[in-house]
């Protein structure tokens, strides 16, 4: 059996979604202890409210985390100890995973991935986990002090008591030392060379939730004299009775000085500030060679203890800036919104949907942000009068002109104008937060070569991966390297994943019924539109085909990138297809879908099951109904009339031919009410981007 130990301090507002992490385990044989440290917000009637049976409740006098621990583990009856902190979560997968590793591998402590996280991302604990998947997540066992020299080096552990499982044993002569703060600093390592074999998953089963309540460091921090004295602490211990630690200690030692430096101003005068300061300069010079010469320590370790012999007080100002820089803005947040591509025809109109985009989005940030965008002029240009007014607006250098039968030549120059785009937005917006809310993959390949200047970078994306085509797998990894450079990731598919960035799903448009709602009024006329931009994305020589065949009407409106393609599929479209190669203002547009009784996405359904659509969700918004392959339905989360092959489409399909038609459509359109409300609510839409682009 497992025992869980909680500890709680006015947790009233998280404890309920941490203890439904634990009782939804997989693995039912386990107990859960909270312990209650004298909270005063009703954290402990909280706690007292759990009615399953394998809750206990401690009641105590507010003693700090490392007694609240101490008090769990003296209680504990379990085989096993696990540690969960109040206010984050675990996978329901934690324990069957953990316990299984112990079980195949000897293991007296068994540790997992974790990942940090917002606490609006993990309100569906389930989802949020899913996204963290692994697909073959490895396994590495430690043998002997091989696990406490890995935790020593940071590589792969933390000192921290949660995200594992320990043997009850271990814990029979160590404790966590109270009255003090930074205790896992002097507790883990104790822990970890007690145990003959250690085994570590990469998969991520623990969430790590970040607020302004559980910040471990802050530039007041008061935890730095205890956190600094359990680090040199160990250093002594180490070095006394584990001489063959020597080198991981050393680097673990440099590295906790490091810590405390970033948060403690170089220019405090403050004579018991100067005194703190001296000795970790001092421990520095006392370390730094063992580190520098020792290959197995991180990077960033050797690079200080480096510069250190220069100058350690250029050191102490550099690490302070990067820190200060990484705090959280106070006030209202400068927000760039960033659009790199800006994708236009041969005579410079935009294509895509970028503009309407930006329109939306801005009118949900502006009142509480200063907004500033970057942006080619082919999208500038299309930018609304009243935007302008309230926005800086900065052109960036290139247009992306975009052509059918373009030379392979001149594809690679656009690659590399939005590679300059790219550039020139992170060098010169000074904004808190830089929004790219249309992006594809050469944005990940640029942030994975070059990196994101210490820029927060927050994303908006289509697709969830590369799946399909001959490079996609080397694409993915570029798409995966390219995710831990950016801050955050706004998901407009309810189902993507994403292994490397935290994710927040949120519909690329919203459902305005000031403008929507006039328009689901309108009679309905017998045909189907396809609009957009015409590009080989779609199958339209497909779909003109299927609709020769038929008599029932089809509009194709949209630009084309290739003026023969247009050419051809107008000379062999039958009179009830219209084709034009232009993109109707805004008014005609939203006429001719609302209108329309079916909007037809004839989309390859290989590359758009991973991918959503603008315009099938603003056919939800107006009632049309959504005619495009099953798969592509089913992958964007949208009920409509679906078909596995282009020979499926026929008059009998479209038409009300009986009430097996009427009645289907009144089903899909139900849902699209259920779904106007649920999913694509304005204020509900504000609310998740509004906490996607704090910082």
């Amino acid at each position: 059996m497992v025992s869980f130990i909680v500890p709680v301090y006015q947790a009233v507002k998280t404890l309920d979604a941490c203890v439904a992490g634990i009782l939804s385990q997989t693995n039912t044989d386990f107990e859960l202890i909270l312990v209650d440290d004298g909270s005063t917000d009703g954290s402990g009637q909280l706690c007292d409210s759990f009615t399953d049976r394998r809750v206990r409740v401690l009641h105590g006098m507010n003693a700090g985390a490392a007694a609240a621990r101490n008090r769990g583990i003296a209680a504990a009856s379990g085989e096993w100890i696990a540690f969960v902190d109040s206010d984050d979560v675990i996978s329901s997968a934690f324990l069957s995973s953990l316990i299984t590793i112990a079980s195949d591998t000897g293991a007296d402590i068994v540790s997992c991935g974790y990942a940090r996280c917002e606490r609006t991302e993990v309100y569906d604990i389930k989802s949020f986990f899913k996204q963290k998947e692994a697909g073959r997540p490895k396994v590495s066992v430690y043998k002997d002090k091989e696990g406490a020299g890995a935790l020593l080096y940071q590589k792969g552990f933390i000192s921290a008591p949660w995200g594992m499982i320990s043997k009850r044993t271990l814990w029979e002569d160590l404790a966590f030392p109270e009255g003090t703060a930074a205790e896992d600093m002097g507790t883990i390592y104790r822990l970890f060379l007690k145990a003959s074999c250690i085994a570590r998953t990469d998969n991520i089963l623990y969430g790590y939730v970040q607020s302004a309540d559980n910040t471990v460091f802050s530039t007041s921090s008061t935890r730095n004299p205890d956190y600094y004295a359990h680090s040199r602490q160990m250093l002594i211990n180490i070095k006394k009775n584990h001489p063959e630690l020597i080198r991981p200690a050393a680097s673990r030692h440099l590295s906790s000085c490091c810590q405390i430096l970033s948060e403690t101003d170089p220019d405090n005068g403050d004579p018991a500030v100067k005194g703190f300061v001296d000795k970790i300069y001092a421990d520095i010079r006392s370390v730094r060679r063992i580190v520098l010469r020792d290959r197995h320590a991180r990077l960033k370790n050797r690079a200080a203890a480096f510069i250190s012999y220069f100058s350690i007080s250029a050191l102490h100002k550099e690490l302070n800036r990067r820190y200060l820089n990484s705090l959280p803005a106070a006030g209202v947040q400068r927000i760039c919104m960033a659009e790199y591509q800006g994708r236009c025809d041969e005579e410079g109109r935009a294509v895509g949907h970028a503009p309407k985009v930006l329109a939306d989005y801005f009118g949900l940030i502006s009142d509480d942000h200063d907004v500033s965008i970057f942006a080619p002029k082919t999208i500038a240009d299309e930018i609304p009068r009243e935007i302008k007014n309230k926005s800086d607006i900065c052109l960036l250098p290139h247009n992306i002109v975009m052509k059918g039968h373009a030379p392979a030549s001149e594809r690679a120059v656009n690659k590399l104008r939005m590679f300059d785009n790219i550039h020139y937005i992170l060098k010169h917006s000074d904004a808190d937060v830089i929004w790219f809310f249309n992006v594809e993959f050469y944005l990940f390949l640029y942030l994975m070569l070059f990196g994101n200047r210490r820029k927060r970078i927050v994303v908006t994306i289509f697709l969830d991966g590369y799946h399909t085509g001959s490079l996609a797998g080397i694409k993915q990894r570029i798409f995966e390297a390219g995710q831990r450079k950016v801050y955050k990731c706004i998901s407009t598919g309810a189902a993507f994943h994403f292994r490397n960035m935290p994710s927040v799903f949120i519909p690329d448009y919203i459902c305005e019924d000031a403008i929507y709602a006039p328009l689901r009024l309108n009679t309905k006329e017998n045909y189907a539109v396809c609009l957009g931009t015409m590009d080989k994305g779609k199958q339209l020589e497909e779909l003109v085909d299927a609709f020769c065949r038929i008599s029932y009407r089809l509009l194709i409106a949209g630009r084309f990138y290739d003026k023969e393609w247009y050419r051809s599929l107008k000379e062999k479209a039958s009179d009830n297809i219209e084709i034009r190669d232009e993109y109707p203002k805004n008014d005609e547009y939203l006429s001719l879908l609302s209108h329309a009784t079916y909007a037809v996405l004839p989309y390859n359904e290989s590359r758009y099951s991973f991918q959503t659509s603008g315009v099938m969700q603003e056919a939800v918004f107006t009632d049309t109904i959504v005619l495009t392959h099953k798969d592509i339905l089913k992958g964007n989360g949208i009920p409509g009339v679906g078909y596995v092959s282009y020979d499926d489409i026929s008059d009998e399909l479209l038409m009300y031919g009986g009430n097996d038609n009427y009645d289907r459509n009144r089903a899909i359109l139900s849902e699209y009410d259920r779904m106007r409300r649920d999913v694509y609510n304005r204020e509900s839409i504000k609310d998740k981007i509004k906490n996607s682009l704090s910082v």
